[in-house]
């Protein structure tokens, strides 16, 4: 009877796995669609089929970003989930939001796919990093609860606080809170929309520097291809001085 509970519960916390992975990968396929030349190209000319893609490439690099933000969540995601050993309800309904969420980078990237510019237009801007700090926080607030939790949801928790770099991550519970601020002064005070992209810069430094200073030699949480390039850089042979010895007569 034990054995039968435990399969069981192992089954389903792996659909809630295997859900979440399908919601990255509908997102992502989501996105790549809005990519697409017009359809009145079928009879245009040369020149205006180059036009048509140089008009792709801004497109295109919005697309790149938004796919290297969401396999950074998905990635960070596996991660945490790879502690799990039970779940409840709560954690459930906290993955769902973090999902629904994530569920919304096509409707941020579409301010990009469509044209406009972020810059002139602040409201395209702010949903876009709106979103990005949402997803954040509410991934952060999902790391919170099974570290308090973590005797009974997870297994090897030990190093969990140093693999999840939790010392660093939970600032985001003081950052995120802050970009909002941001965003409301600017609006309010009709400043330049850049100051939000200037905080945001700053806060990628800030997390980066903290992490390279309490957890300098975390080669293994890294993503493969990095720690490929990171094992390459090792193998690398220096060049060895000859050093010649001359004979006392």
């Amino acid at each position: 009877m034990v054995n039968e509970d435990e399969i069981k519960k192992e089954f389903q916390l792996e659909r809630v796995i295997l859900f979440s992975d399908a919601v990255f990968a509908i997102i992502i396929t989501i996105m790549v669609l809005e990519i697409k030349l017009p359809e009145s190209l079928h009879h245009a000319s040369a020149r205006q089929i180059n036009e048509a893609f140089t008009n792709l490439i801004p497109k295109f690099i919005g697309y790149a970003f938004s796919f290297a933000l969401i396999g950074s969540f998905w990635y960070r995601h596996l991660q945490i989930f790879s502690f799990l050993k039970d779940y409840n309800v709560s954690l459930i309904v906290m993955n769902l939001v973090f999902l629904f969420f994530v569920s919304m980078f096509p409707f941020a990237v579409t301010f990009i796919t469509a044209g406009f510019d972020l810059i002139k237009y602040s409201w395209g801007l702010f949903s876009y990093i709106g979103i990005i700090f949402l997803v954040t926080l509410s991934q952060t607030v999902l790391v919170y609860y099974l570290l308090k939790n973590k005797s009974l949801l997870c297994v090897n928790a030990a190093n969990m606080e140093t693999v999840l770099k939790w010392k660093v991550q939970r600032i985001n519970f003081i950052i995120i809170p802050l970009g909002f601020v941001c965003m409301a002064l600017i609006t309010w005070l009709e400043l330049d929309t850049k100051l939000l992209l200037y905080f945001v810069g700053l806060y990628g430094i800030l997390i980066a520097g903290l992490n390279r200073r309490y957890f300098p030699d975390q080669n293994n949480s890294a993503p493969m291809l990095f720690r490929h390039f990171r094992s390459r850089r090792k193998t690398v042979a220096k060049p060895v001085k000859k050093v010649e010895h001359k004979s006392k007569r």
